[in-house]
Protein backbone atom coordinates (compact mmCIF):
# COMPACT_ATOMS: atom_id res chain seq x y z
CA UNK A 1 0.00 0.00 0.00
CA UNK A 2 1.43 3.37 -1.00
CA UNK A 3 0.95 6.56 1.06
CA UNK A 4 1.85 10.17 0.47
CA UNK A 5 2.45 12.54 3.40
CA UNK A 6 -0.60 14.62 2.49
CA UNK A 7 -2.78 11.51 2.38
CA UNK A 8 -1.54 10.33 5.79
CA UNK A 9 -2.16 13.77 7.26
CA UNK A 10 -5.72 13.79 5.84
CA UNK A 11 -6.50 10.31 7.21
CA UNK A 12 -4.80 10.45 10.59
CA UNK A 13 -3.81 14.05 11.35
CA UNK A 14 -6.75 14.68 13.70
CA UNK A 15 -7.22 11.08 14.83
CA UNK A 16 -7.21 10.23 18.54
CA UNK A 17 -5.30 7.10 17.62
CA UNK A 18 -1.54 7.71 17.62
CA UNK A 19 0.08 7.27 14.21
CA UNK A 20 3.77 7.34 13.28
CA UNK A 21 5.52 6.38 10.04
CA UNK A 22 9.20 5.51 10.46
CA UNK A 23 12.22 4.22 8.58
CA UNK A 24 15.05 2.60 10.53
CA UNK A 25 13.34 3.92 13.69
CA UNK A 26 13.57 7.50 12.38
CA UNK A 27 10.11 9.14 12.27
CA UNK A 28 9.12 10.59 8.89
CA UNK A 29 5.53 11.42 9.88
CA UNK A 30 3.70 11.64 13.22
CA UNK A 31 0.33 12.98 14.28
CA UNK A 32 -0.46 15.04 17.40
CA UNK A 33 -2.01 12.10 19.26
CA UNK A 34 1.18 10.03 19.03
CA UNK A 35 3.44 13.00 19.86
CA UNK A 36 1.49 13.72 23.06
CA UNK A 37 1.46 10.02 24.09
CA UNK A 38 5.26 10.21 24.18
CA UNK A 39 5.26 13.42 26.23
CA UNK A 40 5.97 15.83 23.38
CA UNK A 41 4.15 19.15 23.14
CA UNK A 42 3.10 18.70 19.52
CA UNK A 43 4.19 17.31 16.15
CA UNK A 44 6.80 20.02 15.60
CA UNK A 45 8.34 19.30 19.01
CA UNK A 46 8.41 15.54 18.26
CA UNK A 47 9.96 15.92 14.81
CA UNK A 48 12.73 18.15 16.18
CA UNK A 49 14.22 14.89 17.52
CA UNK A 50 12.81 12.15 15.24
CA UNK A 51 14.95 9.27 16.58
CA UNK A 52 12.42 6.90 18.15
CA UNK A 53 15.07 5.00 20.11
CA UNK A 54 14.90 7.67 22.83
CA UNK A 55 11.42 6.39 23.76
CA UNK A 56 12.39 2.70 23.78
CA UNK A 57 13.92 1.19 26.97
CA UNK A 58 17.62 0.45 26.26
CA UNK A 59 17.18 -3.30 26.92
CA UNK A 60 14.75 -3.45 23.95
CA UNK A 61 16.78 -1.40 21.43
CA UNK A 62 18.24 -4.45 19.67
CA UNK A 63 14.88 -6.21 19.45
CA UNK A 64 13.13 -3.05 18.17
CA UNK A 65 15.77 -2.44 15.49
CA UNK A 66 15.54 -6.06 14.33
CA UNK A 67 11.73 -5.93 14.12
CA UNK A 68 11.75 -2.59 12.27
CA UNK A 69 14.27 -3.88 9.76
CA UNK A 70 12.25 -7.06 9.17
CA UNK A 71 8.99 -5.15 8.73
CA UNK A 72 10.53 -2.77 6.18
CA UNK A 73 11.75 -5.69 4.08
CA UNK A 74 8.38 -7.50 4.12
CA UNK A 75 4.80 -6.60 3.21
CA UNK A 76 1.38 -6.41 4.81
CA UNK A 77 0.05 -6.25 8.37
CA UNK A 78 2.22 -7.58 11.22
CA UNK A 79 -0.28 -7.90 14.06
CA UNK A 80 -0.93 -6.30 17.43
CA UNK A 81 1.24 -6.33 20.54
CA UNK A 82 1.55 -4.61 23.92
CA UNK A 83 4.70 -2.55 24.55
CA UNK A 84 5.86 0.13 26.92
CA UNK A 85 7.78 3.26 25.98
CA UNK A 86 9.50 5.93 28.06
CA UNK A 87 8.14 9.48 27.81
CA UNK A 88 10.42 12.52 27.68
CA UNK A 89 9.94 13.07 31.45
CA UNK A 90 11.05 9.49 32.21
CA UNK A 91 7.62 8.04 33.02
CA UNK A 92 6.50 4.81 31.32
CA UNK A 93 3.54 4.68 28.92
CA UNK A 94 1.88 1.39 28.06
CA UNK A 95 0.51 1.06 24.53
CA UNK A 96 -1.16 -1.48 22.26
CA UNK A 97 0.35 -1.08 18.79
CA UNK A 98 -0.01 -2.51 15.31
CA UNK A 99 2.63 -2.41 12.56
CA UNK A 100 2.08 -2.39 8.80
CA UNK A 101 4.52 -2.13 5.89
CA UNK A 102 3.67 0.71 3.49
CA UNK A 103 5.32 2.25 0.44
CA UNK A 104 6.77 5.64 1.23
CA UNK A 105 9.02 7.96 -0.77
CA UNK A 106 10.58 5.39 -3.17
CA UNK A 107 10.89 2.69 -0.55
CA UNK A 108 9.21 0.91 2.32
CA UNK A 109 8.42 2.28 5.75
CA UNK A 110 6.54 1.03 8.82
CA UNK A 111 3.19 2.58 9.75
CA UNK A 112 2.54 2.11 13.47
CA UNK A 113 -0.77 2.89 15.16
CA UNK A 114 -0.90 3.12 18.96
CA UNK A 115 -3.47 3.34 21.73
CA UNK A 116 -2.62 3.88 25.38
CA UNK A 117 -3.67 1.18 27.83
CA UNK A 118 -3.71 1.15 31.62
CA UNK A 119 -0.44 -0.59 32.53
CA UNK A 120 -1.15 -3.56 30.26
CA UNK A 121 1.44 -6.15 31.24
CA UNK A 122 2.24 -9.56 29.82
CA UNK A 123 4.08 -12.37 31.56
CA UNK A 124 6.72 -12.26 28.81
CA UNK A 125 7.41 -8.58 29.44
CA UNK A 126 7.64 -9.02 33.21
CA UNK A 127 9.95 -12.01 32.87
CA UNK A 128 12.08 -10.24 30.25
CA UNK A 129 12.54 -7.21 32.49
CA UNK A 130 12.64 -8.79 35.95
CA UNK A 131 13.20 -12.51 35.55
CA UNK A 132 16.93 -12.32 36.34
CA UNK A 133 16.65 -9.50 38.88
CA UNK A 134 18.14 -10.01 42.35
CA UNK A 135 14.97 -8.33 43.67
CA UNK A 136 12.10 -10.72 44.29
CA UNK A 137 9.14 -10.19 41.93
CA UNK A 138 5.68 -11.75 42.09
CA UNK A 139 2.43 -11.11 40.20
CA UNK A 140 -0.65 -12.35 42.05
CA UNK A 141 -4.40 -12.02 42.20
CA UNK A 142 -6.33 -12.64 45.42
CA UNK A 143 -3.21 -14.13 47.02
CA UNK A 144 -2.72 -16.70 44.23
CA UNK A 145 0.58 -16.28 42.38
CA UNK A 146 0.41 -15.87 38.60
CA UNK A 147 4.16 -15.38 38.14
CA UNK A 148 7.31 -15.34 40.32
CA UNK A 149 10.98 -14.97 39.46
CA UNK A 150 13.75 -17.12 40.94
CA UNK A 151 14.77 -14.44 43.45
CA UNK A 152 11.27 -14.39 44.98
CA UNK A 153 11.12 -18.19 44.99
CA UNK A 154 14.46 -18.41 46.86
CA UNK A 155 13.30 -15.77 49.35
CA UNK A 156 10.24 -17.90 50.15
CA UNK A 157 12.25 -21.12 50.55
CA UNK A 158 11.64 -22.71 47.12
CA UNK A 159 14.38 -24.16 44.90
CA UNK A 160 13.29 -22.09 41.90
CA UNK A 161 10.27 -20.38 40.32
CA UNK A 162 8.89 -23.65 38.88
CA UNK A 163 8.93 -25.37 42.29
CA UNK A 164 7.23 -22.37 43.89
CA UNK A 165 4.41 -22.39 41.33
CA UNK A 166 3.55 -26.01 42.24
CA UNK A 167 1.74 -24.43 45.19
CA UNK A 168 0.90 -20.80 44.19
CA UNK A 169 -1.13 -20.08 47.36
CA UNK A 170 0.62 -17.04 48.90
CA UNK A 171 -1.77 -16.73 51.84
CA UNK A 172 -0.12 -19.72 53.54
CA UNK A 173 2.96 -17.63 54.34
CA UNK A 174 1.00 -14.96 56.24
CA UNK A 175 0.37 -15.49 59.98
CA UNK A 176 -3.29 -16.34 60.50
CA UNK A 177 -4.07 -13.23 62.57
CA UNK A 178 -2.75 -11.00 59.76
CA UNK A 179 -4.63 -12.63 56.87
CA UNK A 180 -7.85 -10.51 56.98
CA UNK A 181 -5.80 -7.31 56.86
CA UNK A 182 -3.64 -8.67 54.02
CA UNK A 183 -6.71 -9.67 51.95
CA UNK A 184 -8.27 -6.24 52.51
CA UNK A 185 -4.99 -4.56 51.46
CA UNK A 186 -4.80 -6.60 48.24
CA UNK A 187 -8.48 -5.98 47.43
CA UNK A 188 -7.90 -2.23 47.78
CA UNK A 189 -4.92 -2.39 45.39
CA UNK A 190 -6.89 -4.43 42.82
CA UNK A 191 -9.86 -2.06 42.94
CA UNK A 192 -7.63 1.00 42.59
CA UNK A 193 -8.87 2.46 45.89
CA UNK A 194 -5.40 2.56 47.41
CA UNK A 195 -1.77 2.71 46.34
CA UNK A 196 0.75 0.17 47.52
CA UNK A 197 3.13 2.03 49.81
CA UNK A 198 6.34 0.31 50.84
CA UNK A 199 5.79 -1.76 54.00
CA UNK A 200 7.54 -4.44 56.05
CA UNK A 201 6.03 -7.88 56.75
CA UNK A 202 7.05 -11.06 58.57
CA UNK A 203 6.18 -14.29 56.74
CA UNK A 204 6.27 -17.90 57.96
CA UNK A 205 7.87 -20.29 55.46
CA UNK A 206 6.82 -23.91 54.84
CA UNK A 207 9.62 -25.21 57.09
CA UNK A 208 8.46 -23.04 60.00
CA UNK A 209 11.24 -20.45 59.76
CA UNK A 210 10.43 -16.78 59.35
CA UNK A 211 11.54 -14.15 56.84
CA UNK A 212 11.24 -10.36 56.96
CA UNK A 213 10.52 -8.61 53.67
CA UNK A 214 10.13 -5.01 52.55
CA UNK A 215 7.32 -5.01 49.96
CA UNK A 216 5.99 -2.60 47.36
CA UNK A 217 2.68 -3.38 45.63
CA UNK A 218 1.43 -1.92 42.33
CA UNK A 219 -1.79 -2.47 40.40
CA UNK A 220 -1.28 -3.65 36.80
CA UNK A 221 -3.39 -5.22 34.03
CA UNK A 222 -2.31 -8.78 33.32
CA UNK A 223 -2.38 -10.26 29.83
CA UNK A 224 -5.90 -11.62 30.42
CA UNK A 225 -7.11 -8.00 30.68
CA UNK A 226 -7.88 -8.27 34.41
CA UNK A 227 -6.13 -6.36 37.22
CA UNK A 228 -3.39 -8.04 39.23
CA UNK A 229 -0.84 -6.99 41.87
CA UNK A 230 2.85 -6.68 41.01
CA UNK A 231 4.86 -7.16 44.23
CA UNK A 232 8.59 -6.50 44.61
CA UNK A 233 10.31 -7.85 47.72
CA UNK A 234 13.64 -7.23 49.47
CA UNK A 235 15.09 -9.60 52.06
CA UNK A 236 15.66 -7.53 55.23
CA UNK A 237 16.26 -10.32 57.78
CA UNK A 238 19.79 -9.11 58.54
CA UNK A 239 18.58 -5.55 59.02
CA UNK A 240 15.81 -6.65 61.39
CA UNK A 241 18.16 -8.84 63.42
CA UNK A 242 20.71 -6.05 63.70
CA UNK A 243 17.99 -3.59 64.71
CA UNK A 244 16.76 -6.00 67.40
CA UNK A 245 20.29 -6.26 68.78
CA UNK A 246 20.65 -2.49 68.82
CA UNK A 247 17.29 -2.07 70.54
CA UNK A 248 18.27 -4.58 73.24
CA UNK A 249 21.59 -2.83 73.75
CA UNK A 250 19.85 0.52 73.88
CA UNK A 251 17.43 -0.71 76.55
CA UNK A 252 20.27 -1.93 78.77
CA UNK A 253 22.02 1.45 78.45
CA UNK A 254 18.96 3.66 78.99
CA UNK A 255 20.63 5.80 81.62
CA UNK A 256 23.68 6.35 79.42
CA UNK A 257 21.45 7.25 76.46
CA UNK A 258 19.63 9.82 78.57
CA UNK A 259 22.93 11.44 79.49
CA UNK A 260 24.11 11.43 75.89
CA UNK A 261 20.86 13.09 74.79
CA UNK A 262 21.50 15.88 77.23
CA UNK A 263 24.95 16.53 75.79
CA UNK A 264 24.15 16.27 72.06
CA UNK A 265 24.30 19.70 70.31
CA UNK A 266 21.28 18.94 68.06
CA UNK A 267 17.73 18.98 69.43
CA UNK A 268 17.03 15.44 70.72
CA UNK A 269 14.16 13.93 72.71
CA UNK A 270 12.74 10.51 73.61
CA UNK A 271 8.96 10.04 73.44
CA UNK A 272 6.99 7.23 75.08
CA UNK A 273 4.37 5.21 73.21
CA UNK A 274 1.75 7.87 74.05
CA UNK A 275 4.01 10.54 72.49
CA UNK A 276 4.86 12.23 75.79
CA UNK A 277 8.36 13.71 76.08
CA UNK A 278 10.26 11.66 78.67
CA UNK A 279 13.82 12.88 77.95
CA UNK A 280 15.04 15.97 76.13
CA UNK A 281 17.99 18.32 75.89
CA UNK A 282 18.24 22.11 75.97
CA UNK A 283 18.04 22.51 72.18
CA UNK A 284 14.78 20.53 72.02
CA UNK A 285 13.28 22.70 74.76
CA UNK A 286 14.38 25.84 72.87
CA UNK A 287 12.72 24.72 69.63
CA UNK A 288 9.57 22.96 70.94
CA UNK A 289 9.09 24.40 74.43
CA UNK A 290 5.98 26.47 75.28
CA UNK A 291 5.05 28.47 78.43
CA UNK A 292 3.58 26.33 81.19
CA UNK A 293 1.37 27.94 83.83
CA UNK A 294 0.57 24.72 85.70
CA UNK A 295 3.93 24.21 87.36
CA UNK A 296 7.66 23.97 86.95
CA UNK A 297 7.63 20.94 84.61
CA UNK A 298 8.55 21.92 81.02
CA UNK A 299 5.79 21.84 78.40
CA UNK A 300 6.20 21.10 74.69
CA UNK A 301 4.17 21.59 71.53
CA UNK A 302 4.96 18.59 69.29
CA UNK A 303 1.59 18.42 67.54
CA UNK A 304 3.32 18.88 64.18
CA UNK A 305 5.10 15.55 64.76
CA UNK A 306 1.93 13.48 65.34
CA UNK A 307 1.12 12.81 61.68
CA UNK A 308 4.71 11.80 60.94
CA UNK A 309 4.68 9.41 63.94
CA UNK A 310 1.35 7.90 62.88
CA UNK A 311 2.61 7.34 59.33
CA UNK A 312 5.77 5.68 60.62
CA UNK A 313 3.80 3.30 62.84
CA UNK A 314 1.30 2.49 60.07
CA UNK A 315 4.02 1.69 57.52
CA UNK A 316 6.10 -0.26 60.00
CA UNK A 317 9.37 1.17 58.65
CA UNK A 318 10.83 1.97 62.04
CA UNK A 319 12.02 5.38 60.86
CA UNK A 320 10.64 8.54 59.24
CA UNK A 321 11.73 12.03 58.20
CA UNK A 322 10.10 15.44 57.97
CA UNK A 323 12.10 18.17 56.22
CA UNK A 324 11.86 21.95 56.72
CA UNK A 325 9.24 21.82 59.46
CA UNK A 326 8.46 25.08 61.27
CA UNK A 327 8.79 24.57 65.04
CA UNK A 328 6.79 26.45 67.70
CA UNK A 329 9.82 28.71 68.20
CA UNK A 330 9.57 29.83 64.56
CA UNK A 331 12.75 28.02 63.57
CA UNK A 332 12.97 25.64 60.59
CA UNK A 333 14.19 22.11 61.33
CA UNK A 334 14.84 18.79 59.58
CA UNK A 335 13.25 16.06 61.71
CA UNK A 336 14.37 12.42 62.01
CA UNK A 337 12.42 9.76 63.96
CA UNK A 338 13.24 6.18 64.92
CA UNK A 339 11.09 3.61 66.69
CA UNK A 340 12.47 2.21 69.96
CA UNK A 341 11.75 -0.99 71.83
CA UNK A 342 8.40 -0.84 73.60
CA UNK A 343 6.85 1.65 71.17
CA UNK A 344 8.84 4.74 72.13
CA UNK A 345 10.29 7.13 69.58
CA UNK A 346 13.64 8.89 69.32
CA UNK A 347 13.35 12.36 67.74
CA UNK A 348 16.25 14.48 66.50
CA UNK A 349 15.87 17.94 64.97
CA UNK A 350 18.54 19.90 63.13
CA UNK A 351 18.03 23.68 63.06
CA UNK A 352 18.41 24.74 59.39
CA UNK A 353 17.01 28.29 59.70
CA UNK A 354 20.33 30.10 59.29
CA UNK A 355 21.36 27.75 56.50
CA UNK A 356 18.14 28.48 54.58
CA UNK A 357 18.58 32.22 55.05
CA UNK A 358 22.12 32.03 53.69
CA UNK A 359 20.88 29.99 50.71
CA UNK A 360 18.24 32.61 49.94
CA UNK A 361 20.74 35.44 50.37
CA UNK A 362 23.29 33.77 48.10
CA UNK A 363 20.60 33.08 45.49
CA UNK A 364 19.51 36.73 45.61
CA UNK A 365 23.10 37.96 45.31
CA UNK A 366 23.75 35.65 42.37
CA UNK A 367 20.67 36.79 40.42
CA UNK A 368 20.37 40.54 41.12
CA UNK A 369 22.44 43.66 40.50
CA UNK A 370 23.66 44.93 43.90
CA UNK A 371 23.40 48.64 43.00
CA UNK A 372 19.94 48.84 41.44
CA UNK A 373 18.39 45.62 42.85
CA UNK A 374 17.25 44.84 39.30
CA UNK A 375 17.83 41.36 37.89
CA UNK A 376 21.21 40.64 36.36
CA UNK A 377 21.61 38.56 33.20
CA UNK A 378 21.69 35.25 35.14
CA UNK A 379 18.59 36.14 37.15
CA UNK A 380 16.87 37.32 33.96
CA UNK A 381 17.47 33.99 32.18
CA UNK A 382 16.19 32.01 35.19
CA UNK A 383 13.07 34.19 35.54
CA UNK A 384 12.27 33.99 31.80
CA UNK A 385 12.64 30.19 31.88
CA UNK A 386 10.18 29.95 34.79
CA UNK A 387 7.66 32.26 33.11
CA UNK A 388 7.86 30.23 29.89
CA UNK A 389 7.32 26.96 31.81
CA UNK A 390 4.29 28.41 33.61
CA UNK A 391 2.73 29.46 30.28
CA UNK A 392 3.28 25.98 28.85
CA UNK A 393 1.85 24.31 31.97
CA UNK A 394 -1.29 26.40 31.42
CA UNK A 395 -1.25 25.21 27.79
CA UNK A 396 -0.75 28.77 26.52
CA UNK A 397 1.72 30.14 23.99
CA UNK A 398 4.81 31.95 25.26
CA UNK A 399 4.79 35.52 23.90
CA UNK A 400 6.42 38.66 25.24
CA UNK A 401 7.27 42.29 24.60
CA UNK A 402 10.88 43.40 25.04
CA UNK A 403 12.28 46.89 25.59
CA UNK A 404 15.98 47.75 25.80
CA UNK A 405 16.95 51.24 26.95
CA UNK A 406 20.30 52.97 27.28
CA UNK A 407 20.69 56.25 29.19
CA UNK A 408 21.78 59.15 26.97
CA UNK A 409 25.08 60.93 27.64
CA UNK A 410 25.51 59.03 30.92
CA UNK A 411 29.31 59.33 30.73
CA UNK A 412 28.91 63.13 30.86
CA UNK A 413 26.96 62.77 34.13
CA UNK A 414 29.76 60.69 35.67
CA UNK A 415 32.46 63.05 34.40
CA UNK A 416 30.64 66.21 35.53
CA UNK A 417 29.10 65.18 38.85
CA UNK A 418 31.04 62.06 39.86
CA UNK A 419 30.21 58.38 40.03
CA UNK A 420 28.18 58.73 43.26
CA UNK A 421 25.62 60.89 41.43
CA UNK A 422 25.80 58.52 38.44
CA UNK A 423 25.00 55.58 40.73
CA UNK A 424 22.08 57.54 42.22
CA UNK A 425 20.73 58.15 38.70
CA UNK A 426 20.95 54.41 37.91
CA UNK A 427 19.14 53.56 41.18
CA UNK A 428 16.40 56.11 40.40
CA UNK A 429 15.94 54.73 36.85
CA UNK A 430 15.60 51.15 38.13
CA UNK A 431 13.17 52.28 40.85
CA UNK A 432 11.08 54.17 38.27
CA UNK A 433 10.91 51.12 35.98
CA UNK A 434 9.81 48.83 38.81
CA UNK A 435 7.10 51.21 40.02
CA UNK A 436 5.71 51.65 36.50
CA UNK A 437 5.37 47.95 35.67
CA UNK A 438 3.31 44.95 36.75
CA UNK A 439 4.51 42.39 39.30
CA UNK A 440 5.31 39.77 36.65
CA UNK A 441 7.17 42.20 34.36
CA UNK A 442 10.95 41.85 34.59
CA UNK A 443 13.44 44.73 35.02
CA UNK A 444 17.05 43.85 34.15
CA UNK A 445 20.30 45.74 34.30
CA UNK A 446 22.26 44.44 31.33
CA UNK A 447 25.40 46.36 32.31
CA UNK A 448 26.59 49.92 32.69
CA UNK A 449 23.69 52.26 31.92
CA UNK A 450 21.77 49.72 29.80
CA UNK A 451 18.50 48.16 31.06
CA UNK A 452 15.94 45.75 29.65
CA UNK A 453 12.24 45.29 30.40
CA UNK A 454 10.40 42.06 29.55
CA UNK A 455 6.59 42.19 29.35
CA UNK A 456 5.01 38.69 29.41
CA UNK A 457 2.00 38.26 27.09
CA UNK A 458 2.30 41.85 25.76
CA UNK A 459 1.26 42.64 22.19
CA UNK A 460 3.14 45.00 19.89
CA UNK A 461 0.68 47.81 20.67
CA UNK A 462 1.00 47.31 24.43
CA UNK A 463 4.80 47.17 24.18
CA UNK A 464 4.93 50.46 22.25
CA UNK A 465 2.55 52.16 24.69
CA UNK A 466 4.52 51.04 27.74
CA UNK A 467 7.81 52.06 26.09
CA UNK A 468 6.50 55.59 25.50
CA UNK A 469 5.25 55.80 29.08
CA UNK A 470 8.61 54.70 30.45
CA UNK A 471 10.38 57.23 28.25
CA UNK A 472 8.22 60.05 29.68
CA UNK A 473 8.79 58.87 33.25
CA UNK A 474 12.57 58.80 32.82
CA UNK A 475 12.49 62.33 31.37
CA UNK A 476 10.79 63.39 34.62
CA UNK A 477 13.59 62.02 36.85
CA UNK A 478 15.46 64.68 38.83
CA UNK A 479 18.41 63.84 41.07
CA UNK A 480 19.79 66.60 43.37
CA UNK A 481 23.53 67.13 43.08
CA UNK A 482 23.75 67.54 46.87
CA UNK A 483 21.47 68.13 49.87
CA UNK A 484 22.05 71.87 49.85
CA UNK A 485 22.24 72.45 46.09
CA UNK A 486 19.21 73.28 43.98
CA UNK A 487 20.97 71.95 40.88
CA UNK A 488 19.23 68.85 39.52
CA UNK A 489 20.57 66.16 37.21
CA UNK A 490 18.11 65.10 34.52
CA UNK A 491 18.40 62.18 32.15
CA UNK A 492 16.82 60.76 29.00
CA UNK A 493 17.07 57.34 27.36
CA UNK A 494 17.07 55.78 23.89
CA UNK A 495 14.66 52.85 23.52
CA UNK A 496 14.60 49.82 21.22
CA UNK A 497 11.55 47.54 21.37
CA UNK A 498 10.22 44.37 19.78
CA UNK A 499 7.95 41.38 20.45
CA UNK A 500 8.86 37.70 20.47
CA UNK A 501 7.75 34.24 21.46
CA UNK A 502 5.76 31.53 19.75
CA UNK A 503 3.88 33.41 17.04
CA UNK A 504 1.53 32.01 14.42
CA UNK A 505 3.93 32.61 11.55
CA UNK A 506 7.36 32.61 13.17
CA UNK A 507 8.76 31.90 16.61
CA UNK A 508 11.29 34.41 17.94
CA UNK A 509 13.42 33.26 20.85
CA UNK A 510 14.70 35.58 23.54
CA UNK A 511 18.26 35.82 22.17
CA UNK A 512 17.04 36.92 18.73
CA UNK A 513 14.59 39.40 20.28
CA UNK A 514 17.38 40.88 22.43
CA UNK A 515 19.59 41.32 19.38
CA UNK A 516 16.79 43.02 17.41
CA UNK A 517 15.76 45.32 20.29
CA UNK A 518 19.43 46.24 20.84
CA UNK A 519 19.76 47.07 17.13
CA UNK A 520 16.63 49.25 17.35
CA UNK A 521 18.03 51.02 20.43
CA UNK A 522 21.24 51.94 18.59
CA UNK A 523 19.16 53.23 15.68
CA UNK A 524 17.35 55.46 18.19
CA UNK A 525 20.75 56.71 19.36
CA UNK A 526 21.80 57.49 15.79
CA UNK A 527 18.49 59.24 15.14
CA UNK A 528 19.13 61.82 17.87
CA UNK A 529 18.49 59.93 21.17
CA UNK A 530 15.55 60.37 23.60
CA UNK A 531 13.18 58.34 21.44
CA UNK A 532 11.95 54.80 20.82
CA UNK A 533 12.21 52.65 17.70
CA UNK A 534 10.09 49.51 17.44
CA UNK A 535 11.13 46.66 15.12
CA UNK A 536 9.92 43.15 14.35
CA UNK A 537 11.09 40.37 12.07
CA UNK A 538 7.88 40.58 10.02
CA UNK A 539 7.88 44.23 8.99
CA UNK A 540 10.00 47.33 8.59
CA UNK A 541 11.12 49.31 11.68
CA UNK A 542 8.70 51.79 13.19
CA UNK A 543 9.42 54.89 15.24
Amino acid sequence: MRFEPTEIARLYGRSRVGVVVHKDLQAVYVNDAYAKMLGRRDVQDFMSEPDMRQYIPPSFHHEAEKLAEGFQESNGFHGWKKVYNIRTDGTPVWMEISDETVEWDQGNAVLTTAQMIDNGTTAMQVDHMLGRSFIGVMVHRNMTALYVNDAFAHLMGAENASKFMENPNVLRFIPEQNRPRALKHVAGILSGERHGDRHRVRDILDDGSSVWRDLTDERILWHDGKPAVLTTAHDVRDEVEMNDELVRAKASLEHAVTEVIRLVPSAVAMLDEDLHVINHNYEFARMFGVPNTDGDAPAFDISALYECCARMKLNGHGHSTLDEMQTPSGRLADIRMNMMDGGGIMVSATDITDHKRKEQMLDTLASTDPLTRALNRRGFEIAVSRLREIRHLKDKSWVFGLIILDLDYFKDINDTYGHAIGDRVLEKVAETLRQALRDDDLVVRLGGEEFAVLLPSATAAVTKRIGERLSNMIRAIEVPVSKDSKELVKVTASFGATVGGEGRHKSVDLADAMALADEAMYEAKDAGRDRMIFKTFERDPEN
